[in-house]
Order: C-alpha cells, then sequence, then structure tokens
C-alpha cells in the first residue's frame, strides 16, 4: 500500500455485512504518503482484516476493531455508527443515549450491531466495559512485547460461532466435547445467560458426526455437482480468480413448455445458490450461469429471488442485475479460504486439471516418442524397451501394434513393451539397450 485508503472501505472489511453502519464516503485529495506517517523501527498496532489466500498475503489495517456480542469497539475512530438493518428510530435513538450517557466514548467509537437491538441498558453498558477492558489489556501487553508480535487472538471457531449466530433462533446446540461444552457456557453466562438452556452436552456412544450424517454432508459440500429437487443440477468451478455457478435442467424436462421448464429450474438454483455460497464459504467474483429465458419478467422474478435468498447472508454482497443471456455477476466478501480450500489439497495425479489425457492418446504420443528416440540414435542394431502403465501397455499391444511393427521394420530394431502399475498415466519411460 502506498497511499492511506479511506477507512470506511477498512471498516467494511472488519465487520459483517448485517451489522454494517451507513458511511459518509469523503473523498480525499492529495492522500499523504505512508513514508511521511511512519518512521522506520516505529511500533504500531495492526489488525489481519484478511487472511493470505492463495499467493496474496493476509491484509492488515491500523483501523483496529474488537467484535463483541452487541457491540464493535472502533478505538481509533469516534463516533457511534448503528447497524442499518436496526430500522426502528426510536430504538436507533435509545441505543445511541444509553452509549453516549457512559462518557466512554469521548476518545474511541462503536459500532452497535443488529442484535443489539431491544437489548438492555446493562447489557450494552457491560459489554461495552469489556470491550473496552480488553483494549487496555491489548496496549498494555503491546507496550512489553517486542515487534514483531501476537498481542491478541481472536476467539477459536466454537466461540466466533457462539458470539455471532447463536440466537433465539436456534433451537439447540448439541456439543460432543465436555471441553467445549464448559467453555461455551461460561461465554453463554457471562454475555448471553439465556440461551444457556439451549446448549446440551452429546454423551451417546454413537459419535456425533455418525448420527446426523454430518461427514457425508460435509463432503458432500464439497462437490462440484449440486442436485436440484426437479432434477435440475448447479456445477459450481472455483478457480482462483473466479467462481462459476452454472445451471443445467438435467433430467427435468417438465410437462409445461421450454420456457416454463428452465423457469421452474432457475428458481430453485436461485433458492439454492445463496446457500450454497454460505456453506461453502465462497467469497470474491462470482458469476451465476442461469438457463435462457426469452420472457423479462421470468428473469426478474428469478433475480427477485436470489436477492431474497442472498438477504440472510451475513458477509457483504454486491449484485448486478441478471442480463438477457441470464448471467448475474456479484461479488461476495472473502475474508479466509473457502471450505474447498480448507480441506481440499490439489489432486497429485492430474495436477489439479480434473482431466487426464485418455488412454489412446497416451499410447499415440508414446508410438511417437519411440520413433523420435530411434531416429536420434547412432546405434546400428537398436533395442528400445518401453515401460508404461498397464492400460497405455495394452493400448499398444492392441491398437497400436500395426504402427510399432511399422516402426520396427523402418529402423531395424526390436520393441519390447512392458507394464508397470506404479508409473502414472500419463509417464511412460523408453531407453534403449
Amino acid at each position: 500500500m502506498s497511499d492511506v485508503i479511506d477507512k470506511s472501505s477498512v471498516l467494511k472489511e472488519m465487520i459483517l455485512d448485517d451489522d454494517e453502519p451507513t458511511f459518509k464516503r469523503v473523498v480525499k485529495k492529495n492522500h499523504p504518503k505512508i513514508k511521511d506517517i511512519l518512521k522506520t523501527g516505529e511500533k504500531i498496532i495492526v489488525q489481519v482484516i484478511k487472511e493470505a489466500i492463495s499467493t496474496k498475503g493476509p491484509r492488515l489495517t491500523t483501523y483496529v476493531s474488537i467484535p463483541g456480542r452487541y457491540l464493535v469497539l472502533t478505538p481509533y475512530d469516534k463516533g457511534i455508527g448503528i447497524s442499518r438493518r436496526i430500522i426502528d428510530k426510536n430504538e436507533r435513538k435509545r441505543i445511541r443515549e444509553i452509549l453516549n450517557k457512559m462518557g466512554f466514548l469521548d476518545n474511541v467509537g462503536c459500532i452497535v450491531r443488529t442484535v443489539a437491538e431491544n437489548k438492555s441498558e446493562q447489557e450494552l453498558k457491560g459489554e461495552l466495559k469489556y470491550l473496552l477492558n480488553l483494549w487496555e489489556r491489548i496496549k498494555k501487553r503491546a507496550e512489553k512485547q517486542n515487534a514483531p508480535a501476537n498481542v491478541y487472538e481472536e476467539y477459536g471457531i466454537v466461540l466466533r460461532m457462539i458470539r455471532d449466530i447463536f440466537t433465539n433462533d436456534v433451537s439447540q446446540l448439541i456439543v460432543d466435547s465436555n471441553e467445549e461444552y464448559v467453555r461455551i457456557n461460561k461465554f453463554l453466562k457471562a454475555f448471553m445467560p439465556a440461551l444457556k438452556k439451549k446448549v446440551k452436552l452429546y454423551n451417546d456412544r454413537v459419535p456425533l458426526f455418525f448420527k446426523y450424517n454430518l461427514d457425508k454432508k460435509i463432503d458432500e459440500i464439497c462437490e462440484r455437482k449440486v442436485t436440484l429437487k426437479s432434477g435440475g443440477y448447479l456445477i459450481i468451478e472455483q478457480t482462483e480468480g473466479v467462481v462459476v455457478i452454472d445451471v443445467n435442467t438435467g433430467s427435468f424436462v417438465g410437462k409445461e413448455s421450454l420456457e416454463e421448464t428452465a423457469f421452474k429450474t432457475n428458481t430453485e438454483a436461485a433458492e439454492e445458490i445463496p446457500k450454497q455460497l454460505m456453506l461453502r464459504d465462497i467469497g470474491g467474483i462470482i458469476i451465476i450461469d442461469f438457463i435462457d429465458m426469452d420472457t423479462k419478467d421470468h428473469r426478474d422474478k428469478i433475480f427477485r429471488v436470489l436477492q431474497q435468498k442472498l438477504q440472510k447472508d451475513k458477509a457483504r454482497i454486491n449484485v448486478r442485475a441478471i442480463s438477457q443471456f441470464g448471467v448475474v455477476e456479484m461479488t461476495r466478501q472473502r475474508r479466509r479460504k473457502s471450505l474447498e480450500g480448507t480441506s481440499r489439497v490439489e489432486c497429485p495425479y492430474c495436477g489439479g486439471k480434473g482431466k487426464i489425457k485418455s488412454v489412446e492418446t497416451i499410447a499415440i504420443e508414446t508410438a511417437r516418442k519411440i520413433e523420435r528416440v530411434l531416429a536420434d540414435s547412432s546405434k546400428k542394431h537398436k533395442h528400445i524397451k518401453v515401460s508404461s502403465h498397464p492400460d497405455v501397455n495394452a493400448a499398444l499391444i492392441s491398437e497400436q501394434a500395426r504402427i510399432l511393427s511399422g516402426i520396427q521394420r523402418k529402423y531395424r530394431c526390436k520393441i519390447e513393451l512392458s507394464e508397470d502399475a506404479g508409473l502414472h498415466i500419463e509417464d511412460t519411460v523408453i531407453y534403449e539397450q
């Protein structure tokens, strides 16, 4: 980064879209250069707001934010921002008055999250005091440490989930770890005591993931193909720069016109895609290719369904209107690797391509390689040994037999074929004797 960037864009990276307040964008001319602000050897506190992904390093910011259940403390930014999803004017006024009355926000700021709506004065004050004390501890720890050093770490995935997702809408939370059960209850006792009764410790002999078939469901999340209710399906392709989602009718032909079949399949796809984006934690640029529809009214309805379902997503999303070709372009906030990126590695067999050469192609290429070796050889009486994968060897013996016989006559040589099951199917070893 060569310039100081607008803080509103940074704050949007650090909070869930559900809690994003409205910012007034201030366009400043003549941004100061970082080299004019920071000095060599100077210690500063920074926060990682985006994990390293592929070849891109982590994104850091000095606009530190410390999230709580109801509030996000912004130590270097004054003022109170209230989630735009709290739409009741009286409630917004009530919350603002509670926080201002405390007198702690003269030198720091905070963002009020959506779940703070209708929370008591005691709950809001208690959390603000906790976040302020936590910030003081972070600063003291930073003063004592030699840079670079980790002075504070976010909650692990379990407590983050409790803090950000566990609400009254959840009927029950089942935990199969006694250690996590104790930690969760301590957290709930301090911040959400009313929800403690919803947490159950699982002690059955049958493993929890096995009982609810969770391993299979996790595997399904990483599959390229997602089947829709009527027989249509999605193909989800993730690359480093873009995610492409293709909608297909599959086995569903419908009883009506092709237009109605496409409309029904697209409707199911528009309902399913937002769910898949959240489950897979897919971010970045996303292209959705719906089945072509001639009717503009149908395209508009599909887009409305997609928008409605995307509202459940807490990530920051930007969607462009559906085109006449049925294509939707959108972006989704990406703060870490997708589920596929964290739970899967590149296939060592195909090198991540997803495809390898056919046996027939490899056999033809092997015959050409044999002739090239013979043509370059200076020996009069040539003996060539060829070792290949069993499937390729079988193709050389059968399909390429006439070609190999012709090569033997042309170069007055002997070609000896053998199979090696340990070889990659695309690898062939050729050597002279």
